[in-house]
């Protein structure tokens, strides 16, 4: 049959544009990587993967126009090929299997042909690193995280395994549908409003950018929060009622105060917009990214930031189905985009899952880079948080490496010392 057509979504307008004009490279990827341990069925796994495209119209989606005109076409089921490469030959096969990942993270997809690509290195005889790489058009972080929960699933149901699957409630051109006519009434008015309010007089953090010098390449860096510290930042975050999202948000807002010395701060972050049932099992780009602006109290603890900083994520979970990009605000010069300067937390999932003989741990893949300018993002790794900072040429090297030990400097002696004054935490 012929493939379906549907209108794209706001969010996925936006992404169009930004792959036409980074098309040399994999900024758009958006992969679900895993190792996979123990007694290893290639065939069940490939049967799987078959399987979550056939459940998962997003994964089955190619594109076609840009921008504005850019639309979906949704094709019918087909057989997912699992690319094996056998590295087991190799002087080094983990070695060989980092880069290889590295290189296929690197490769662009291109949505307008297909929009995944599936490939496992067989490290060992026991060890296969598996990348399921998609564009993320088709997919968030949300879809990511329901994605290997139900790979596993379906390969158990391979291996003859019970395993509980939840339906599907809303494919994600229902999203779409549902979005379209929400924007097009007055439901969102008081959304919009929000959004104007909080886009007015904004300006970004004066991070010391620079004029890159020829040849300079976007880095990133990655530094851990052991599970001491993680754990007290847990605890921090159930003492004031709020998420651990909004502690590591305000550590971030504590740094960036004290590298640009500005009060009134401003960073972006997407969040997963899935306040409908409907779509809490729905694989697609739901995600709105929003603007997470925060003034400092007077004379701030660690505490008090906390409280401001829960204040402004309470306030931007209830407006996140607006795209703060469809407002206008008649805002004076931000000083750059608004999405230079971005904060990112991973879900809290279960990482590691024994599936019958088989082991499944989701990884990190830190090699990916960003499509933002600069990009600190916190991912639970075990009982220890892993932090990465992506950042642009723009930023030098130096200057990057003192932001990220700021980070987990700050974090330390925030979680020992909140009712502390910021000033002296930041002297440390």
């Amino acid at each position: 049959m012929a493939p379906r057509s549907l209108p794209a979504s706001v969010g996925q307008r936006l992404l169009g544009i930004i792959d036409h004009y980074r098309a040399d490279h994999g900024a758009l990827n958006c992969p679900l990587l895993c190792r996979v341990t123990g007694d290893v069925d290639l065939a069940a796994l490939e049967a799987a993967l078959t399987g979550l495209t056939a459940r998962h119209e997003a994964l089955r989606t190619t594109f076609a126009g840009r921008g504005p005109r850019l639309s979906q076409l949704v094709h019918d089921p087909r057989p997912v090929a699992l690319r094996v490469v056998d590295l087991r030959g190799e002087p080094d096969p983990h070695a060989a299997a980092d880069a290889a990942v590295t290189a296929e993270l690197a490769t662009r997809v291109d949505v307008a042909q297909w929009p995944t690509r599936a490939t496992a290195w067989r490290v060992t005889d026991h060890e296969v690193v598996l990348c399921f790489t998609m564009h993320h058009l088709v997919t968030d972080a949300w879809s990511c995280g329901l994605l290997f929960e139900e790979l596993r699933a379906l390969y158990a149901r391979q291996r003859g395994l019970p395993a509980e699957l939840p339906p599907v409630r809303w494919q994600y051109g229902q999203f779409v549908t549902w979005q379209e006519q929400r924007l097009a009434g007055d439901d969102l008015e008081r959304q919009r409003e929000f959004w104007r309010t909080q886009l007015t007089g904004l300006r970004l953090p004066r991070l010391p950018y620079r004029e890159p010098p020829p040849g300079a390449t976007p880095g990133v860096l990655g530094g851990d929060l052991d599970a001491e510290v993680a754990g007290a930042m847990r605890e921090l975050a159930r003492r004031h009622r709020m998420t651990l999202f909004t502690v590591a948000l305000a550590v971030y807002y504590a740094v960036l105060h004290r590298v640009t010395g500005q009060g009134d701060l401003a960073v972006a972050s997407l969040f997963a917009n899935r306040t409908r049932p409907e779509i809490q099992r729905t694989v697609g780009f739901c995600a709105n990214m929003v603007v997470l602006r925060t003034r400092l109290p007077p004379f701030a603890t660690f505490e008090s930031l906390l409280r401001a900083t829960h204040a402004t994520t309470a306030a931007a979970f209830a407006n996140q189905e607006q795209p703060y990009q469809a407002v206008p605000t008649g805002s004076a010069n931000l000083g750059g985009r608004v999405d230079d300067v971005v904060f990112q937390m991973m879900a809290e999932l279960a990482h590691r899952v024994h599936v019958g003989g088989t082991e499944f741990e989701l990884l990190v893949p830190e090699a990916i880079g960003s499509r933002f300018g600069t990009e600190l993002a916190v991912a639970p790794r075990g009982d220890g948080l892993r932090v990465l900072l992506f950042h642009t040429p723009r930023l030098a090297p130096a200057d990057a490496e003192r932001l990220l030990d700021g980070y987990l400097t700050v974090a330390r002696a925030a979680v020992a010392e909140p009712g502390a004054p910021l000033s002296a935490l930041l002297r440390r």
